[in-house]
């Protein structure tokens, strides 16, 4: 039987690659189709509210129905809602049927994603919880991370089959989740049973603002507020500077993201699972690589800067998002792991939501001011995580915990 942790990696694996396969798309679907920028940053920034609403509620399921049901709900899920965006989107450039029809549509569609969608990290977030211990678990998340670090090179990468037409690649993309379905449903162990009135006592709520975790929590949100506002905005200003067609403007947007998403590999295979750096040196090394990929927006009227710029961004998350994980999981109790886990995804659902909203309202203002506030924004979670790690180090030189 497959080892749980290959079916965890794949699960998450294929439901980000999933995920990941629209974000090349939106961009050139909108200004075929006449959506407008603030309208293309709604299919993120509600999707992400249901995120963000659904992520504690889809810990503490997994909690009461067990980690491997919570997966197969959002996997099913996942792979419908995906499979349908693709046919309406087929459908409005085909037909070109009233622009606000078909934003209504494929808006509906992404909310119900975006409801499911944090299942499938909880669940594992959770999983590995309940079946490590100590620098292990750091090890262990990383699994998650690479997962979804891989899924945003396979998904932005299936861009390239946009020649064969042009939602070809999420057609592709949401036959993936269906895959990861199966391959949990007949090999992944379950780990709990549904609760029993004792065991439901056990459970322990932790709040948005335990001192214990919130700075990584706020780290999380910052971070990933800036690749999503990044991420709105990169496809229409390739598309307005450099003035290349609909297919070619998702192949380009691919491969940027593509690069990001194998320096996120890189560095998560290099510093965290070879070298196995503790997380407060990944989130040190991490917010250095971040903050220096905005230096390189300096040179953002070559599109070899925006390969740069993405190249040190995908650097910096596949060391913070570990890094953070792992410092907030050990800093809780064993029976607070699936509310930390549904809590740490909530904070990748706020950020996911406010990142599309930055970078949809200041895009039209100057094609720059995204960029800006993101970097300004995470600068200050840089700030106050630098100063966590260095209390936690002089804290831990004098035997006393902080958390």
């Amino acid at each position: 039987m497959m080892k749980a942790s290959i079916v965890i990696f794949l699960a998450v694996l294929f439901q980000y690659s999933c995920g990941n396969a629209i974000n090349p798309l939106i961009a050139p679907l909108a200004r075929e189709t006449g959506i407008s920028e603030v309208q293309s940053g709604l299919f993120f920034t509600l999707s992400s509210l249901m995120w963000l609403i659904a992520g504690p509620y889809w810990g503490k399921q997994s909690e009461a129905v067990g980690r491997k049901h919570v997966m197969l709900i959002g996997l099913g899920s996942c792979s419908l809602l995906y499979m349908l965006f693709a046919v309406i989107g087929s459908w409005g450039i085909t037909y070109h049927p009233a622009s606000l029809l078909l934003f209504i549509l494929l808006l509906l569609t992404r909310i119900a994603s975006g409801l499911f969608f944090s299942t499938v990290p909880v669940a594992a977030q959770a999983y590995i919880g309940d079946t490590t211990q100590g620098k292990e678990r750091t090890s262990a998340l990383t699994l998650v991370w690479i997962g979804s670090g891989l899924g945003s090179i396979i998904g932005p990468s299936l861009g390239i089959t946009s020649s064969y037409g042009f939602m070809t690649p999420l057609y592709l993309a949401a036959i993936l989740p269906l895959v990861a379905f199966i391959l949990v449903w007949t090999h992944l162990p379950s780990t709990k049973k549904k609760n029993t009135a004792s065991q439901t006592k056990t459970y322990q709520k932790v709040h948005l603002f335990d001192k214990r975790i919130w700075p990584f929590l706020f780290l999380i949100t910052s971070l990933q507020a800036t690749i999503l506002s990044m991420q709105v905005t990169t496809g229409f200003f390739i598309k307005d500077h450099f003035h290349y067609s609909l297919s070619e403007t998702a192949k380009v947007i691919g491969f940027i993201f593509m690069f990001s998403g194998i320096a996120s590999i890189t560095s998560q295979l290099v510093f965290v699972r070879a070298l196995k750096l503790s997380g407060s040196r990944l989130l040190i090394m991490g917010t250095l690589f971040i903050l220096l990929s905005f230096l390189s927006l300096l040179f953002h009227q070559h599109i070899s800067a925006l390969y740069v710029t993405f190249t040190l961004l995908g650097l910096g998350i596949g060391l913070i998002l570990p890094g953070a994980s792992s410092n907030a999981s050990l800093s809780v109790s064993a029976t607070e792991q699936g509310a930390v886990a549904g809590l740490i995804t909530a904070a990748q659902g706020l950020g996911t939501l406010s990142g599309p909203l930055i970078g949809t309202s200041l895009y039209p203002i100057h094609s720059l001011y995204p960029y800006l506030a993101t970097s300004g924004l995470f600068l200050i979670a840089s700030i106050i995580i630098w100063i966590k790690v260095s209390q936690r180090h002089v804290a831990d030189n004098k035997g006393v915990s902080l958390n």
